[in-house]
């Protein structure tokens, strides 16, 4: 038998051809393995000798689907619904051996197959709409036939891995101990008793009324999504029922196309990218990090707690200290109370003795965000800890460095920022001080990343998370806005519309104008925060407009919740009326990706970001910034950045200090370039021009 290619290994028991995707670690689908698998299909086709196949993956990993990097141009043939298309009309049983995770185009090759069988511990997941994307290789068409439609879109619209066992029905075995002997064997029997092809088979079609029901109902969900891609699936699956298996093929593969071409799409995959590129820091260097394998905080308040769960939920055991009993009971309490990943306080010790903490390989202080405060506990922790204990701030607001400074080895300290709320949220920037060991970096990166599951982000030298100075240049746009008279409802309806929820102005009131007023002037004695927005918030809140809690802010809140606009604010924002002025709805987005941009190239050219990703990374992860819009990076290459530069250069004449072009704009507008030059990883990496 023909060798099909170093990526597919052939192998045969008797009459069975084994054909292993063999891609490590994830069995990706690149062009080379399609072409590999191709050619061993059409050898199995051909080789009389064979009565069926085996499709399995090496390395206990069946496919985690396409590379995603492939999708940024024409997929090379073949592709896989070509794939899965061939292994349908194989002319001889074909049964798919499942381990670890197939995904995407990974189990749609699967659900082509003739019959599945699983490792007890295998995940299933179609997971294309985290890329914008419906399934491409049939998946709308052939899940829908075996399980029907409540089944099949939970599948696709959840977006997220289960366990093969949650779809019996698509599974002749989910509890297989030795899944490639079960399908071998399985491959037997459907020689001697073939099995209709799933393009054929019906169970899932079984109450053609209920399937329509379901289909309703989903549509209605689907109406309010700002994915087009979300109703594409509903249409594909309800297709599934009332086309022909080939006219479905053609419908899933259009709206598959239109999709990938969007613009929502291309912003959900720079952002899975940009989530798997952060992890490349300057120290991430192979082998570089030491092992952290037990965890100390100082502190018992919830971003304490939410820490010490998220390190329990990962394995690691954990030891707490308080002041005092009382305090340190009170913390326990909190612990106790249920939270996903962790059951009960396995590996966690409490004490209100520091020198307990000695024994941490990483200790991690989240106390009152006051440098007195810190300076005076990482002295201490100075004295206990051992000569390779590397000692983290949770604060994200205060420079690293002084903290540092009252420690004898300031190389050993870094910030750690878990962002709120702490356990649900998967950004924690990491910052280093100018004196920080890179192989600390590097510890904590490979911690957050590998054991705790979380995205780590490097960000400047402290003095403010990465997102919040782009919120805050957002404010200015917004008050740049309102001062000649463009109504407060208008912008906020435009942002909102665009993927802001709260639009600008809400936002603030619902956070409380008094504590984004407090946060903001700790941040602006820093050099370059944006501050006009601050202005306005002194002049509400001395005038008693603290927010929605106070029924009074930007908005006038009644007893509901519901905002309107007051006539009012002007005579308090400005001394007088507002003069009433008409704004596209394009204009004010413009300005507001326009400003969120600036600030961005500024950052980068502090060496606050290493890359335009990571600050989209940390504004999708660390505020409400649409993932459909990919960050304020991206939002602006999607925009164009000569037409940014254009609004830039326009707006600066009334708001420099807002809108005073970073020279970066220009020389990437005059090389031809986006932001996305910027995002290399290693050598690869270059830093703002201009």
């Amino acid at each position: 038998m023909a060798q099909a290619g170093d990526m597919v290994r052939i192998a045969r028991q008797g009459d069975i051809a084994i054909l292993s995707l063999d891609n490590p670690p994830a069995n990706l689908l690149g062009a080379p393995l399609r072409a590999a698998l191709m050619a061993a299909l059409d050898a199995v086709a051909g080789d009389d000798g064979l009565r069926g196949a085996v499709l399995t993956g090496a390395g206990g990993n069946f496919s985690n689907g396409l590379d995603l990097r492939e999708l940024e141009a024409p997929l090379a043939a073949p592709e896989p619904r070509d794939l899965a298309n061939r292994i349908e009309m194989l002319g001889k049983p074909v049964v798919a051996a499942l381990t670890g995770r197939a995904s995407g185009a990974g189990l749609e090759l699967a659900l082509a197959a003739t019959a599945r069988v699983a490792h007890p511990a295998t995940r299933i997941m179609l997971g294309d709409l985290g890329l914008g994307l419906p399934p491409g290789a049939g998946g709308t068409q052939r899940l829908p036939r075996i399980v029907g439609a409540g089944p099949a879109l939970d599948l696709v619209l959840t977006a997220r891995p289960v366990p093969a066992s949650a779809l019996p029905a698509l599974f002749d075995d989910t509890d297989a101990a030795d899944p490639l002997a079960a399908a071998v064997a399985l491959a037997r029997d459907l020689a001697d008793a073939p099995r209709p092809p799933t393009s054929e088979r019906r169970e899932g079609f079984a109450d053609p009324a209920a399937y329509q029901a379901e289909i309703a109902r989903r549509r209605d969900e689907a109406a309010t999504s700002p994915l087009p891609a979300v109703r594409d699936v509903v249409a594909a699956v309800e297709a599934a029922l009332l086309l022909p298996f080939e006219a479905g093929l053609a419908l899933e593969a259009q709206v598959f196309a239109d999709a990938l071409a969007s613009s929502r799409s291309r912003a959900q995959r720079h952002v899975v990218r940009a989530e798997l590129r952060a992890a490349n820091m300057p120290e991430t260097r192979p082998r570089a990090a030491r092992h952290i394998g037990r965890v100390g905080i100082v502190g018992g308040g919830p971003t304490a707690c939410g820490i010490a769960r998220v390190c329990l939920a990962a394995g690691l055991p954990v030891i707490q200290f308080e002041r005092d009993d009382a305090a340190l009971a009170k913390a326990q309490k909190r612990l106790q109370e249920p939270a996903p990943g962790v059951t009960g306080l396995d590996g966690w010790q409490g004490t209100t003795a520091l020198p307990d903490l000695a024994g941490a390989d990483l200790i991690v202080e989240a106390v009152a965000d006051l440098l007195r405060t810190k300076e005076q506990v990482f002295a201490a922790l100075s004295d206990i800890a051992g000569d390779e204990t590397i000692l983290a701030t949770q604060s994200g607001l205060l420079p690293i460095d002084p903290i540092a400074a009252a420690t004898a080895r300031p190389e050993q300290v870094l910030g750690l920022h878990f962002h709120a709320p702490v356990g649900p949220a998967r950004l924690v920037e990491v910052i280093p001080g100018s004196r920080t060991d890179p192989q600390a970096v590097a510890s904590v990166a490979a911690l957050v990343r590998g054991t705790l599951g979380r995205i780590a982000v490097r960000s400047g030298t402290g003095g403010g998370t990465l997102p919040e100075r782009i919120t805050a240049a957002a404010r200015d746009a917004g008050i740049a806005m309102l001062v000649p008279g463009v109504p407060i409802g208008r912008i906020d309806g435009v942002m909102a519309q665009w993927g802001l929820p709260q639009g600008i102005f809400r936002q603030i009131d619902m956070i409380g104008c008094d504590v984004v007023l407090a946060r903001g002037r700790l941040l602006a004695r820093g050099t370059g925060f944006p501050t006009a927005h601050l202005d306005a918030l002194a002049r509400l809140v001395e005038a008693g407009r603290t927010g929605r809690a106070a029924g009074l802010g930007f908005y006038r809140w009644d007893e509901k919740g519901h905002a309107h606009t007051d006539d009012a604010l002007g005579e308090v924002l400005f001394g007088g009326g507002f003069d009433r002025m008409s704004m596209p709805g394009d204009e004010i987005r413009l300005r507001v990706i326009a400003a969120m941009a600036n600030e961005g190239a500024r950052m980068l050219r502090a060496d606050m970001a290493l890359r335009p990703s990571d600050i989209d990374v940390a504004c999708v992860l660390g505020t409400q910034f649409p993932r459909w819009r990919g960050g304020p990076m991206k939002a602006a290459d999607l925009t164009g950045l000569f037409e940014i530069q254009r609004a830039l250069k326009r707006l600066a004449v009334d708001w420099p200090e807002l809108y005073g072009a970073d020279p970066g704009f220009a020389a990437l507008v005059r090389n031809g370039e986006s932001f996305d030059a910027l995002n290399g990883v290693g050598k690869d990496r270059r830093s703002i021009p201009g």
